[in-house]
């Protein structure tokens, strides 16, 4: 008894309406996001890095210190400088060349 139930189940699952193919379309057309490229990803993570640079190096401004902020800000801003670089490099050698 249970499998013609399930059966019923299934089959009404695959019925689509005559609408229905459209407003997929529809739906689809305008909103889907494009998946996110390597270069894309790299330079959202650059940014993030240079950002935090950015809190270290105010944080050193502040505190005075000369012992542990500066060289921490330093290699922060160095990453994040090169996660930049490198994005740029993946999105020049990505484009078709012609």
């Amino acid at each position: 008894m249970t499998d013609t139930t399930d059966d019923n189940q299934q089959n009404i699952e695959s019925i689509e309406l005559p609408g229905e193919e459209i407003k997929k379309e529809i739906r689809n057309q305008g909103h889907a996001e494009e998946p996110q490229t390597a270069p894309g990803n790299f330079r959202e993570a650059s940014y993030v890095v240079m950002f935090i640079a950015a809190v270290f190096v105010v944080n050193a401004l502040e505190t005075g210190s000369y012992r542990t902020p500066w060289p921490v800000a330093a290699v922060a801003a160095l990453v994040g400088l090169g996660l930049f670089i490198y994005s740029l490099y993946l999105q020049s050698s990505s484009k078709p060349k012609k």
